[in-house]
């Protein structure tokens, strides 16, 4: 209900009551994704002045076709969410067998490969911006985080988070931490442990390990304000 083109269309239906406006849907489906949903815009758009119109179904007051109406939402919601577990649940199966399916990290993009789906290929020539970053915190060239983040934003081709040209915080911690740079992956959500993925490294395993054991160490200071020479 609250959806701005929701508001809008009932904004116009209380300005045209006398006109008798019919909302059209093309199934039972595309008005709402849960049952208690569907019936609360329905009883939204009656109230506004509109009539819930549709091809495949005669939207009625009477006892039967309020049962039947019932169950063609409680059917949609099912089918809707049915289809989010088999969703979940192939997500899942790709991850186990080594393939990340969720957002792509920077350096990366998704690549359809024949046999194998989308995949995970190295991003140029960000990639190569990334493999520099993290190279230099696990071997001391830069000292700490901040040193990271200075660094990230002095290159033009790297993407920028804010329209200052300048990085969150958060984003250098997510590069630091992320284990898909050394060829791995990991969703604890789904149990699934860490394990070698399918995907091209940017860095070797041991690499990432010495950058967390960075991450756990205590913080310096940088040795150095800016980046030159």
């Amino acid at each position: 209900v609250e959806r701005p083109g929701m508001q809008a269309m009932l904004r116009y239906l209380r300005q045209h009551r006398a006109e008798e406006c019919a909302v059209i849907i093309d199934d039972i489906s595309r008005l709402a994704r849960g049952v208690q949903a569907h019936f609360k815009l329905r009883e939204t758009i009656i109230k506004a002045g509109g009539k819930l119109e549709s091809p495949s179904i005669e939207f009625g007051e009477d006892a039967d076709s309020i049962m039947i109406e019932h169950m063609l939402a409680t059917m949609a919601q099912h089918q809707r969410q049915k289809n989010a577990e088999q969703v979940v649940n192939r997500m899942r199966a790709r991850n186990m067998s080594g393939y990340w399916t969720f957002w792509k990290p920077k350096g990366y993009k998704y690549k359809k490969t024949s046999g194998e789906g989308k995949v995970l290929v190295r991003d140029e020539p960000v990639a190569s911006i990334v493999q520099e970053a993290l190279e230099a915190f696990a071997h001391g060239r830069f000292e700490t985080q901040v040193e990271v983040k200075r660094f990230l934003e002095s290159q033009p081709l790297f993407p920028k988070d804010l329209p200052n040209g300048e990085l969150r915080p958060q984003t250098v911690v997510r590069i630091l931490t992320q284990p898909l740079y050394a060829g791995y992956l990991a969703v604890p959500n789904w149990n699934i442990s860490f394990r070698k993925a399918k995907h091209p490294a940017l860095i070797d395993l041991g690499t990432f390990q010495k950058i967390q054991q960075r991450l756990k160490g205590n913080a310096r200071a940088p040795k150095r304000i800016d980046l030159n020479e």
